[in-house]
């Protein structure tokens, strides 16, 4: 009886161990989520701000609205700023094609001797910073620690005491805006991971405003979707036609009938810009001389065409469905035809309308 216990014993370390050592790993998990927290979230207004760019021109906080813009502080010859504006460099380049996304640098310390717009361009230079992309801006001392304290909410200090590469006091974060001009939050740049954590938060924010943002569409832009469909319209029925030359039925059948979809979206799109978007005011030509019956004579083909195609494509439609073949063939041989010179029309006349300077 007495061996046993030793064996108990163990059994009961054991058993305590494998609830202990999961515990341990869990706390441990939480203090390195602790450790990663490398963006910090923020969400407040940014403050106004007007300053002065490189290239002379001043920019204000409302001309970066809609756009999705990094803000870092910084003065050439700052040793502190050489670690946190690689960071905006890989940004840069990152983010270099990307008409939503711009980085912002402002000059902590300008002077005239040292700090002017050409110390300014050599140093975007040296960083081959495109001008579109990367804007270097700056101003009197006061007026951008004023700002950089009040509009960004970050800590700017004049030493008293300083020294070379380290005149004035600063943090290295780097501040990231949305469009709407609110502060989401920031990064310290020096930190390997800022790069990482930036682009993250940037790729969020554009596909958030992909995902909200509206298609510029207006009933100017109507008369030019029209042409489109007939366009494509016109494509589908002499790919269609070439299928079925080549016996190629169920392709035939589905390009058809896509040839049809879109001729009816042209036919419902066409009535609402006519009806609703115009009121039902004629389009007036306004080309002179033997074009005006030119224009009208086609004008004039193409309606009556299109009254009498739209009723033939639906039944070779259903004759086709149908698998009557015979009675398909016979009134598609005379269909097809004005259906593509209706398609094609209407596109010579939208550029006869809209396109040419008459």
């Amino acid at each position: 009886m007495m061996r046993r216990w030793p064996m108990l014993r163990l059994l009961a370390v054991l058993f305590a161990l494998g609830f202990t050592l999961p515990l341990c790993a869990q706390e441990g998990k939480k203090d390195a989520g602790k450790d990663e927290i490398i963006f910090k979230t923020y969400d407040h207004p940014l403050g106004p701000f007007k300053l002065r760019e490189r290239s002379d021109k001043f920019i204000q906080d409302r001309d970066l609205l809609g756009k999705i813009w990094v803000a870092q502080f910084f003065y050439p010859g700052c040793n502190l700023c050489s670690r946190n504006t690689p960071t905006m460099k890989k940004l840069h380049d990152h983010y270099r094609s990307k008409a939503d996304v711009r980085l912002v640098s402002i000059d902590l310390d300008e002077s005239p001797k040292t700090h002017g717009a050409d110390v300014l361009n050599e140093f975007a230079k040296s960083y081959e910073a495109d001008p579109a992309v990367w804007l270097f801006l700056t101003g009197r001392r006061d007026e951008v620690h004023d700002i950089v304290r009040l509009s960004f909410f970050n800590m700017v200090l004049k030493k008293e005491n300083p020294e070379l590469g380290d005149t004035i006091s600063h943090s290295t974060y780097l501040v990231l805006v949305d469009p709407k001009g609110q502060i989401v939050g920031y990064v310290d740049g020096t930190n390997d991971k800022a790069f990482d954590a930036l682009r993250e938060q940037i790729d969020k924010l554009r596909t958030q405003r992909r995902m909200d943002e509206r298609i510029p569409i207006t009933g100017a832009d109507m008369p030019q979707f029209n042409a489109m469909l007939n366009s494509i319209c016109t494509i589908l029925l002499l790919a269609g036609w070439i299928a079925i030359r080549m016996r190629f039925e169920t392709a035939h059948k589905v390009l058809m009938l896509l040839a049809l979809a879109v001729s009816m979206v042209f036919l419902a799109s066409y009535l609402f810009y006519h009806f609703v978007v115009i009121d039902a005011e004629p389009t007036r030509f306004r080309g002179e001389g033997p074009v005006r019956y030119i224009y009208y004579s086609i004008l004039l083909s193409h309606t009556i065409l299109a009254i009498i195609v739209a009723p033939l494509a639906i039944f070779i439609t259903i004759k086709g469905l149908r698998n009557e073949l015979e009675g398909h063939a016979a009134v598609a041989r005379w269909t097809l035809p004005m259906w593509l010179y209706v398609s094609v029309t209407g596109v010579v006349v939208y550029w006869m309308l809209y396109r040419v300077e008459w």
